[in-house]
C-alpha cells in the first residue's frame, strides 16, 4: 500500500530517502566540543589502573590496564592473556579492548554515513573557522575608532 505522498504509510518518504551524511552533518552541529575533539584527534588517555592480574585461567592470566580520557571521560580496559612461551618467555597477548562511553557520546548518524570521520572533521574545520572570524570581529571592535 502507498499513499498520496509515496510513502509506505509507515514512515515518511522523506525520512526513508534522508541522506545518512545530511544527518550526521546537522547532529554534529549541536555537539559538545569537547566530544568532537576527541572523535577528532582520539583520546587523551590517563592510566587509572595500571597492568594487574584480574583472574586466573587455564591457558594463562587475565591482565587488564585501565584507562580514562582526560577531556570526555570515556572509560577504556584492555585486555591481556599472559602465557609462556616454549622457551618460557612470558608475554602479554592482546584481547582487545572494551569502553564505555558517557551520555551523549555515541551517535548512531556515525555508522550510517559514508567516511562519517571526513564530515566530523570538516565540523572541527568549520567551527575553528568560525572561533577566528569571531575572535577577529571582537578585536576589531575593541580597537580603538580613528577620528
Amino acid at each position: 500500500m502507498t499513499t498520496n505522498d509515496g510513502s509506505d504509510g509507515y514512515m515518511p518518504a522523506a525520512t526513508r530517502n534522508a541522506d545518512p551524511a545530511h544527518s550526521l552533518v546537522s547532529a554534529l552541529q549541536s555537539y559538545s566540543d569537547t566530544y568532537l575533539q576527541c572523535r577528532g584527534i582520539q583520546h587523551r588517555w590517563r592510566v587509572t589502573i595500571d597492568l594487574h592480574i584480574t583472574e586466573k585461567l587455564e591457558g594463562g592470566d587475565l591482565v587488564e590496564r585501565h584507562f580514562e580520557c582526560e577531556n570526555c571521560e570515556t572509560e577504556r580496559r584492555d585486555r591481556f592473556l599472559m602465557r609462556v612461551d616454549r622457551w618460557s618467555v612470558y608475554r602479554l597477548e592482546v584481547l582487545g579492548a572494551q569502553y564505555k562511553y558517557p551520555e551523549g557520546y555515541l551517535m548512531s548518524e556515525m555508522g550510517l554515513a559514508e567516511h562519517p570521520r571526513e564530515i566530523l572533521r570538516h565540523e572541527q574545520l568549520r567551527r575553528a573557522l568560525g572561533t577566528r572570524k569571531l575572535n577577529a570581529a571582537k578585536k576589531a571592535s575593541q580597537a580603538p575608532q580613528a577620528s
